[in-house]
């Protein structure tokens, strides 16, 4: 069913760094605050520049400089990056960032504190990317797996980075890794015994440049794999299997539409078809959310925890009882009539889409942040669901230029207006969803504050 690459990517080889050896890390938020950390504790030279100030990187940046880092902030020199032999990149990092660029020019190899952490960890890694799906399919994985009796870390992407866990990784231990196109970037060897792409819609636009450029960072999870490794892909999403080409490896399939080797959906119910392990999982009733893309998360964790060894029932039983991370279409409360739902870690207008599918009726829908160059033309066929939107931040006057003529508009200086303004709008068995299909930083720390910000408004409204 998939294609084979003709000629592997060969890796790159990098000498581990070690006592003495000068390091700069890139980027003073928590995956490279950790990186620095964990290169402390192996006896290196450690140097850290950080382009930007607050109360956080300031604090980080003084509990470095205690452990012996050398550290700016507010600015980076070409001193910091000159001399070193390893430069560590972290996400937020672009590769077109000066001091990557200075990296470049005294041929300095530089590797994500992803593949720093996958040098020196002894477990099992598993990898999970994707536009949409990837911080719920690797926290229900690792609730399957620990329910059946494995010891399991989820870290990565999802907020914990992988070098700050190291020490508590043995070689019985499976990590679950949630991991973004941003952390695959600058790979030169990263690779798992299982990697697993969900779906891959415009996303990140602004940081790569284009559509392709995005599916080949993405397509670098399989770049390293051996013959032995697996990778799991979505048999329904274009983008997904279109990366079938680029497996290395062995190739396993999720689909809701039909049966593939992997697990699919069969008369209403999730099957799993992998050897040694056949047979249902769960029905779809039983899935705590309902949606598409619920069904499609629940195939892909249950197919690889079958080649984990989990069997079809226990992977069942765990996703029945999972009731989602917050943020993510999440209920909060009904108020006369409307259903208020929390959907802001939706940061692509494909998960946009995805929500407004998924809610219980009519939709008056909260939107807006930061662009990261989606299509939200998109969304005009949804004009029978999407009753109106109300829409915040920075690319708000975008948003409604390509909704104009489709569904009503409104426009909202903050969040508390924007919920107050669509509560109006609303009408009995409708839903408010904040789907915002944006960035949160121009309004917001991230999307958990953007979220908590909804929760706060709402509850305030309904007491």
């Amino acid at each position: 069913m998939s294609a084979r690459c003709e000629r592997p990517v060969a890796p790159i080889l990098v000498r581990r760094p070690g006592p003495g050896t000068p390091v700069t890390v890139l980027g003073l938020a928590r995956s490279g605050a950790a990186a620095a950390r964990y290169l402390l504790q192996l006896g290196c030279a450690v140097r850290v520049t950080e382009r930007t100030r607050s109360a956080a990187i300031e604090k980080a940046a003084q509990e470095l400089e205690a452990a012996g880092a050398l550290v700016e902030v507010g600015g980076h020199s070409p001193e910091f990056v000159e001399g070193s032999q390893l430069m560590v990149l972290s996400p937020g990092a672009p590769m077109s960032a000066p001091p990557v660029l200075w990296a470049r020019r005294h041929g300095i190899p530089i590797v994500g504190e992803l593949e720093l952490g996958s040098w020196y960890c002894t477990g099992r890694l598993v990898a999970v990317t994707g536009s949409n799906g990837k911080s719920t399919v690797v926290s229900m994985l690792g609730r399957i797996l620990q329910a059946a009796g494995q010891e399991v870390i989820v870290c990565g992407n999802i907020g914990t980075p992988l070098c700050s866990v190291l020490d508590r990784i043995s070689p019985s231990t499976i990590v679950a890794l949630e991991v973004s196109s941003f952390q695959l970037e600058p790979s030169l060897s990263f690779h798992t015994e299982i990697a697993c792409v969900l779906n891959v819609t415009d996303n990140h636009l602004d940081r790569h440049g284009s559509f392709a450029r995005y599916c080949a960072a993405k397509a670098r999870l399989f770049a390293y794999q051996g013959p032995q490794s697996w990778a799991v892909l979505n048999a329904d999403d274009p983008g997904s299997l279109g990366l079938s080409g680029k497996v290395l490896g062995q190739s396993a399939f999720f689909s809701r539409r039909r049966k593939v080797r992997g697990a699919f959906v069969r008369d209403g119910v999730l099957t799993l078809n992998l050897p040694p392990f056949s047979g249902p999982i769960c029905e779809i009733d039983s899935l705590p959310r309902r949606g598409v893309h619920h069904e499609e998360n629940a195939l892909a964790a249950a197919c690889i925890a079958g080649l984990l060894g989990v069997a079809p029932q226990g992977s069942g039983e765990s996703i029945s009882s999972f009731e989602g991370l917050p943020h993510r279409q999440q209920w909060v409360a009904q108020l006369r009539g409307v259903t208020f739902i929390n959907d802001s870690k939706s940061t692509t207008v494909a998960s946009g889409i995805r929500a407004i599918q998924a809610a219980p009726g009519p939709v008056v829908l909260i939107a807006g942040g930061r662009d990261k160059g989606g299509d939200f033309r998109q969304l005009r066929p949804l004009a029978k669901k999407l009753r109106a939107a109300v829409l915040i931040g920075e690319d708000g006057p975008k948003i409604a230029g390509c909704l104009k003529g489709s569904v009503p508009v409104r426009r909202a200086g903050d969040l508390e207006e924007a919920v107050e303004t669509a509560f109006r709008m609303a009408q009995t068995g409708e839903c408010v969803l904040l789907s915002p299909m944006c960035t949160s930083f121009d309004m917001f720390r991230d999307f958990e504050h953007r979220g908590e910000r909804f929760v706060e408004v709402v509850r305030t409204m309904v007491a």
